[in-house]
C-alpha cells in the first residue's frame, strides 16, 4: 500500500506550510493562544480566502470535495503549526453536514463553511437533550471538553431526542441560554469549555438530519474526529524531530556537537520509528475511511493508539534532547508538546482505544 503523497498534495502541502509560516509563526501562536484572548482572525481569513475551509465539502456546494486523505495533509500542517483556530472541527463539520437531506438550512451551513463566514466547532456526547417545542426544539444539558467552545461561530450539538433517536443540531455559539466556562486545560491553542444549556430554543431546521435518527453519520463523525486528532499529532510529531535535530546540530559541548553523542543519536532515532510507526497508521485509517472498509474502526482506533503514547514518547524524548533549557515554558517545544497531549486525552486516551480495537477483533 503506497502512503506517498502525489502531485496534488504535495502542491497542497507546500502552499499550506507557506500560508502558516507567514501568518501563524510559533510567536504569533504564542501572542493569541497565551497573550490574547484565544482568537486570530486574521489567521482565518487568510484561510478561509484560500479556500481551505471549504476542502471537503462538496463541489455542487462551492466547496472541492477532497478525500479524506486530502484531507489528513491539511491536519499535518495545521499540527505543526500548532494552528490556534477551528480548522479542524470545521471541516469535519463539513463533511458531516454534507451528508445531511438537502435543505435550505443545510446549504446556509455549507455556504458558510465555504466563504469562512462562520467557524464550527463539535460538541458530541451523552448529556444534552433536545423537547419539541411547538415546531421547534428546545436543548437543555450539560457537556465538557468542547474545542474551541465560543470562540467559534457554530456549535453541532449531539442530542438525545424523543424515541431514543440521536440529533445534531447546528447552534449559534452565542446563542442565549448557552452558558460557556473556560476549563482552563493545558493547551491553551486549543482551549477547551464546558457548555450548558439552560433550555434553548432553536428552529427545526437546526436539526441537521430533520426528525431522523442521526446516530450512524454522529458515530462516523466521532470515528472521522479521532483520525483528525491522529493526524494533528503526527504534524506535531514530526516538528519536534526537526526541532531536535535542529538543535543538537547546533548545541556544542566540549567542542562537539551534541548530535555527535551515540546517546543522542539513539533518542532521535527512536523518535522516528515512532513517528514512522504513527505515519503509517494514520495514512492506513485514511485510506479505510476513503474506502469505507470493514475494518474501518479498528484502522481509526489504531491510529488513535499510535498517536497517544508514542505521540507522548517523541514529546518527553524532544525535551530531554534539549537538555535544560527544554524544561523551561519560555522555550517554544512546550505548545508542540501541549497540543499531542491534548489531542491523546481528547475522545479517549490510549487505554479507550485499546479497548475499542479489542472489542472489534474479539
Amino acid at each position: 500500500m503506497d502512503f506517498d503523497l502525489n502531485e496534488n498534495q504535495q502542491e497542497m502541502r507546500n502552499a499550506l506550510r507557506t500560508l502558516f509560516d507567514g501568518a501563524c509563526d510559533i510567536r504569533r501562536v504564542r501572542k493569541v493562544a497565551y497573550d490574547g484572548d484565544g482568537r486570530d482572525p486574521e489567521l482565518w481569513k487568510a484561510l478561509s480566502e484560500g479556500g481551505w475551509t471549504g476542502l471537503m465539502v462538496p463541489e455542487a456546494e462551492g466547496g472541492s470535495g477532497l478525500r479524506f486523505e486530502d484531507f489528513i495533509v491539511v491536519l499535518e500542517e495545521a499540527g505543526r503549526a500548532v494552528a490556534p483556530v477551528p480548522l479542524t472541527t470545521t471541516m469535519l463539520a463539513g463533511r458531516v453536514i454534507a451528508g445531511a437531506p438537502s435543505s435550505a438550512a443545510r446549504s446556509e451551513l455549507l455556504k458558510q463553511i465555504v466563504s469562512g463566514t462562520s467557524s464550527f466547532t463539535l460538541a458530541l456526547g451523552e448529556g444534552i437533550e433536545a423537547q419539541p417545542a411547538g415546531g421547534n426544539w428546545r436543548l437543555e444539558g450539560k457537556l465538557e471538553f468542547v474545542p474551541h467552545g465560543p470562540l467559534a461561530g457554530t456549535v453541532l450539538i449531539e442530542a438525545a431526542m424523543p424515541d431514543g433517536k440521536r440529533g445534531l443540531f447546528a447552534v449559534p455559539t452565542a446563542a442565549g441560554g448557552i452558558q460557556w466556562l473556560d476549563l482552563d486545560v493545558m493547551d491553551r491553542t486549543v482551549r477547551q469549555y464546558e457548555m450548558t444549556l439552560g433550555g434553548v430554543d432553536v428552529p427545526a431546521g437546526a436539526s441537521v438530519f430533520g426528525s431522523a435518527d442521526a446516530a450512524a453519520p454522529i458515530q462516523t463523525l466521532l470515528d472521522e474526529w479521532r483520525a483528525a486528532l491522529a493526524a494533528e499529532s503526527l504534524g506535531v510529531a514530526e516538528k519536534m524531530i526537526e526541532l531536535s535535530v535542529e538543535y543538537v546540530k547546533q548545541r556544542i559541548q566540549f567542542g562537539k556537537p551534541v548530535g555527535s553523542n551515540q546517546a543522542v543519536k539513539v533518542r532521535i532515532a527512536e523518535m522516528g520509528a515512532a513517528v514512522d510507526r504513527l505515519r503509517s497508521a494514520v495514512y492506513y485509517a485514511a485510506w479505510a475511511i476513503d474506502s469505507n472498509v470493514p475494518e474501518r474502526k479498528v484502522a481509526v482506533a489504531m491510529a488513535k493508539a499510535a498517536a497517544s503514547a508514542p505521540g507522548a514518547f517523541v514529546g518527553t524524548q524532544a525535551i530531554h534532547v534539549h537538555g535544560g533549557i527544554g524544561f523551561t515554558w519560555e522555550y517554544d517545544l512546550h505548545l508542540y508538546f501541549k497540543r499531542i497531549k491534548s489531542n491523546e486525552l481528547l475522545l479517549g486516551d490510549t487505554s479507550a482505544a485499546l479497548q475499542q480495537i479489542a472489542d472489534e477483533v474479539l
